[in-house]
Order: structure tokens, then sequence, then C-alpha cells
């Protein structure tokens, strides 16, 4: 197990820094085996279902190690979830034990008392439990020893259960393996270019795979990471400074978010070696490795097929790369032909090994068969590839509208809006139409300090779009609703028309 591994290698060398307290590799080892000894003492077994809601924190770290090391299952929940959610997410995975802060228990009991395969709740931090039968993590481990042997070693076993954002319905349970997650921390460490002597910057939210992935690149590697609690576009590049950490992991919106603070003398003078991620903007790109003195490294993954499914390691900029080794990739029309260069299509993988991929969504395969079929996942991504084999992303075959007869792609619109000077970021859905169909609305946040007049938004957009992809309703908010990587929850937008309106201004674009 690599935790082993590291502890005898790297020994007293630093794993984990977080709040000014300091842990070594034989500190994240002796830790996990202690608190394997308290869960296996209470009853957790290889297999079980482990439901975790926790911060980050290093207890978390500690806990899910602990658990992988038994061979339990961990299924993650946002702590960001409503009872709502929670008891979505309950009935979905119906685990057999749960693991939450204290909290987030006003949250978590209600709907932990309906879940029908629930032995007990394990709380972290001290709560009031009134004879209802759970413990405290505090408890198990004062009574646990340290365990013995080497952990779980199958690379196939159920690792983990990874619930999706649900933007386009019911949340759904990827079946994630613990060869799933070595490789896509293995590619992830090559797209990051880690070397010995790095820092990992890790902001990322453990409940989050992208939040897994570092931590196995550090432990891959033998490097250390410094961890705060949560994306601060403010804040993070002093708390990168303080940390003196050398790379930096960008996903959803954190590029233009870091991109939109106030330009600052010393901007470029961080540690930062290589920023590396996905979905950046082309526009943003080459800007933000001018002004932050870094090298951006782009890739591609969604979470059925693997963290990371394509790498730029140095081709254009604004494409997402060519398919890792593990596997191969094409563009698909609707027909499900293999389209050629500069065609747009669906992004379609196969991986030459099955089990580095999703296993499958948790009891159900219906839609799982919708994803997986004949070896192959459809991504539900639109792409194309050059005439040099680079894949360039084009946005969600879902997140498309339809107006007047036309098909709009919100990410075309959503890319030019967000390449106004006094925008930080903007989301397009659709409302519904008089006329039928849909009209589009703009959802904009605008950069600090900065105003802006629908009107000009609109000639913006005139100069780059066709006549039928131009907003109709513009909405200015003051922050979105966001998901664990910064990425805008869509569906928690409101699709009301109470907003600027275009065909009420007077103001006519031209065609």
């Amino acid at each position: 197990m690599l935790i082993d591994q590291q502890a005898q290698c790297c020994g007293r060398r630093r794993f984990l820094s977080f709040r000014g307290e300091t842990f070594s590799f034989a500190d994240l080892s002796a830790a996990v085996l202690r608190t394997a000894a308290g869960f296996s003492d209470l009853g957790i077994r290889p297999g079980d279902r482990v439901a975790v809601m926790m911060d980050n924190e290093p207890d978390h770290i500690f806990c899910y190690l602990a658990l992988s090391w038994i061979g339990a299952t961990v299924i993650e929940f946002s702590v960001f979830l409503k009872r709502s959610g929670v008891a979505l997410q309950l009935e979905d995975c119906d685990p057999h034990w749960i693991l939450c802060d204290a909290r987030y228990a006003p949250i978590m009991s209600p709907a932990a008392a309906k879940a029908p395969s629930l032995r007990t709740v394990i709380w972290h931090r001290p709560h009031d439990r009134t004879g209802d039968g759970s413990v405290t993590l505090d408890e198990l481990l004062r009574c646990g020893s340290l365990a013995a042997g080497s952990g779980s070693t199958a690379l196939d076993r159920l690792q983990a259960i990874s619930f999706t954002s649900g933007t386009t319905g019911r949340p759904k349970g990827a079946m994630l393996t613990d060869r799933y997650f070595q490789v896509g921390a293995k590619n992830a460490g090559l797209l990051a270019d880690v070397r010995a002597g790095d820092i990992l910057f890790h902001w990322e939210p453990l409940y989050h795979l992208a939040g897994w992935m570092t931590v196995l690149i550090s432990l891959q590697h033998g490097v250390p990471m410094v961890m705060v609690e949560r994306f601060s576009g403010s804040n993070c590049l002093d708390q990168v400074r303080a940390a003196g950490a050398t790379t930096l992991h960008y996903l959803g919106g954190v590029m233009n978010i870091l991109l939109k603070q106030p330009v600052r003398a010393d901007d470029a003078d961080n540690p930062i070696r290589i920023a590396w991620g996905a979905a950046a903007p082309e526009r943003s790109w080459r800007n933000f490795e001018e002004r932050f003195g870094v090298t951006v490294r782009e890739g591609y993954g969604i979470s059925e097929g693997q963290n990371f499914t394509h790498a730029n390691l140095g081709g254009p900029v604004g494409s997402i790369g060519k398919p890792v080794p593990e596997f191969e990739a094409w563009i698909a029309g609707e027909d499900g032909r293999r389209l050629g260069p500069g065609s747009v299509g669906e992004i379609v993988l196969r991986p030459h090994d099955p089990r580095v991929a999703m296993q499958g969504y948790f009891r159900d395969p219906e839609r799982t068969a919708q994803v997986k079929r004949d070896g192959c996942l459809y991504t539900g991504d639109l792409g194309f590839v050059d005439d040099d084999g680079y894949y360039f992303f084009a946005g969600r075959k879902k997140d498309s509208l339809r107006r007047r007869g036309e098909n709009v792609s919100a990410w075309e619109v959503e890319r030019v809006i967000n390449a106004h000077p006094a925008v930080e970021e903007a989301a397009v859905i659709g409302v519904a139409s008089d006329m039928g169909e849909q009209d589009i609305k703009a959802v904009v946040k605008l950069a600090e300090g900065k105003g802006l007049d629908p009107v000009d938004l609109i000639g913006w957009c005139e100069r780059e779009l066709a006549y039928y992809q131009i907003p109709r309703f513009v909405e200015f908010v003051a922050d979105f609703p966001r998901g664990p990587t910064q990425r805008i929850m869509k569906s928690d937008l409101l699709r009301n028309r109470d907003c600027w309106d275009l065909e009420q201004s007077g103001y006519k674009p031209s065609r």
C-alpha cells in the first residue's frame, strides 16, 4: 500500500500542512492504522458502504484512507447539501455506516433515521447523542489499537461511489475502483509535471474526486501538500505564496475568477511552476500564463471515464490534448459514425482495459447502459479533433438551446460574454418562449468595481454571435450557486423573465 511505502521511504518527510499543523508520512501511516483499528473494532468490514460528510481537514483524509485500508466503500457527501439532498443521496447509496461532522447533525440525523441498512452513525467531534446508539470518532480512537497487516491491496475492489452533481437530472453514483484512482492520479501527476521538490496546493473539496486525486499524487510522488479549507479567489495567490506551492490545480471557473481579481504588481511573484486542470477558456489561457508567470497544462476527463482521459502536454492553446495511454477516443456524429477532423460531434471513449473506468452507476443499470455501450463510454460532451490529433471541447450536448429553429450552444455564448472586460463570469440558460421553443437568458456576475449596461453587452455579443445566439434576457447577480469545483449549478438558476428584456428595451440588434 502506498501509505506503507511512503512511511518507510519518506518517514519524517512532510506529507500535509493545514492551519499551521504539519503531518509527516510516518504520522499519516500511524493515524490511518489507528483509525482503521477503531473502525474495525466497531464492526466495519470489507465491502461495507460508509457515507462521509466532513469538511476539508486532516481527520477527513485519515478516515477516508483508513476505510480504504479496511476495504470499505466510501460515499462522499457534499457539505453544502441540504436535508432533501442528503435524504436523496442516502436513499440512493443505502449506507451501512455514516461518518459525519457534528455540525451537520441537524441535516444528517433526520435522513439517517430513515436509512434502511444503517447500523450506526459515527460523529466527528462531540455530539449530544441522547441514547441514539451512535458513537464518536474520539471514542473509537481511544479504544482501538494499531492495526496489523498492510491493508486492502485489491485494485479492482469498489473503493468509492461518487455522485455526479445532478445538473441534468437525479444524481448518479459512479462506482469507482482503487485502480481507477491510481491511474487517475498517475495521469494527473503527468499533466501537472510533478517533480521531486514540488509542493502541491490543495484547495479542492474532499467530497469531490479532484480532492482525492491530489492526495494520491502526494502519495505516489512522495511530495508534500498544503491544504486550505476552501477556494478563495481573493486569497488564493497569497495562500500559495505562504505555502511555497509550485503547482496549482484549476477547475470550473477558477481560472477566470483569479483573472478577474484586481491586478497587483506582484501577480507574477509567486512560486507556481505549473497550473494544471480542465475547462480553461481559450481566451484566458495565455492571459493567465502572462499575468501570473506560469505554464498552463490543460486536460479533460469525466467521472465515468477517468480523472483525465486527455492531456495537452505542449499542443495548441485551447486544446484538451490527446488521449492518455489507457484510452482511445474519437468524435461521433448523431448516427454514431466517426467524424473526420474539424467536425463537431460527441466525444466517445474506449478504455483499453475496462477496469480503469467507472464500473457502472450504483443500482442503476438503465442509466449505466445509456453511457456504457459496446465497451465504449459516451460522454455527452461535444468536441472536434484537428488534423494533428488534438481534441477540442465544444460544450455539452444537453447544454444546448433551441431558438427559432436554430440549435444554440450555451457554451459558445458564454465564451463570448465571459470575454467582456466587465464580466467576471456568465451562465447562459433557456427560458420558455411565447413563440415556442426557448429564449436565451444570460446570467452575469460583474467583475469587482465594474458596471455594464445590458445594451452594451448585447452590442458586444452582436460582434461575435449570430442573431439567433444573442440573449434576449440579461440578469446581473452578486454570485452564482456553485458545485464543489466552482462550476456554476445551472439547475439552481432562476429561469424567470423578471429582468432586463431586449424586446422591451427598444434596442434592435442588426442581423
